[in-house]
């Protein structure tokens, strides 16, 4: 069979053309690849801190919510005892760690795409509801500040200060607790009805994130929630907007908001 010159130059052309495409998309299938496989190494790195840090948040909200907040309510947060501040300085860190450990995720990921990873995916859902305008306990940047207050260099990455350094760190330094003071100042306002159930959706959404991370509770508790402390306004935010909207993943949403429910 006889080829002219422009069926041959339209053959190699296309077969040059054929094989940079495939060789293109070869590449990018190769680096999505890894980038997703370096994704799902660090979002199973730091899964497990953050996990246990909202378990222990979401196990001290169900405990003031069972008892009103008397607890904090019955405690004045003043500086003249240690024992009187105790109550304040518990919830000021459990939050504190948690959010540190979300800014040291985010340091770690700052040149990574973590929604490649399914579990990474839905824990950036889970902490965008928890930092919506109407959901957040306090400002962005207050709560990432408060986050790195708690994070120091260990000369190998990064790590979150304990119990007994923060609060040895509160009672001496007037720069770190202007850091914590917007959430204690809440605190300071749990006896209105507003503030407390701020808290309690706020664990609500906790709640939700354990038990869909963590649905075989392998790393926290399997606890019952506290929808009967939930007013009807919060109610309604958590199922028509923080379910619906920003968490429509969520298995069972009623049981979160529904008294009697389970």
């Amino acid at each position: 069979m006889n080829l002219g010159w422009w069926d041959i130059l339209a053959a190699g052309f296309s077969g040059g053309i054929g094989v940079k495409l495939l060789d293109y998309v070869y590449t990018e299938y190769k680096r999505r690849s890894e980038a997703s496989k370096s994704a799902k190494e660090l979002v199973n790195r730091h899964i497990d801190p953050i996990l246990k840090a909202a378990d222990e948040i979401v196990g001290k909200i169900r405990s003031l919510a069972q008892s009103d907040f008397g607890e904090v309510l019955r405690s004045t947060g003043k500086k003249e005892s240690l024992d009187s501040l105790m109550p304040y300085l518990e919830v000021l860190f459990l939050f504190a760690q948690f959010w540190s450990r979300i800014q040291i995720l985010r340091m770690e990921s700052i040149y990574l795409n973590l929604g490649s990873d399914k579990t990474g995916k839905r824990l950036l859902m889970f902490i965008r509801a928890l930092e919506a305008t109407r959901t957040r306990l306090i400002d962005r940047g207050w709560q990432r500040g408060i986050g790195e207050a708690l994070i120091e260099h260990n000369g190998t990455g990064f790590r979150a200060i304990s119990y007994y350094e923060f609060t040895k760190k509160y009672l001496s330094s007037e720069e770190f607790r202007t850091w914590i003071k917007p959430l204690m100042s809440i605190l300071n306002r749990i006896n209105h009805t507003k503030e407390r159930q701020r808290f309690l959706v706020y664990g609500v959404i906790l709640h939700a994130l354990i038990n869909t991370l963590d649905e075989k509770h392998l790393l926290s508790r399997d606890r019952p929630g506290w929808a009967n402390k939930l007013n009807v306004k919060s109610q309604k935010e958590l199922r028509f907007r923080i379910f619906r909207i920003y968490l429509p993943f969520v298995k069972s949403p009623e049981r979160y908001y529904e008294a009697g429910r389970k």
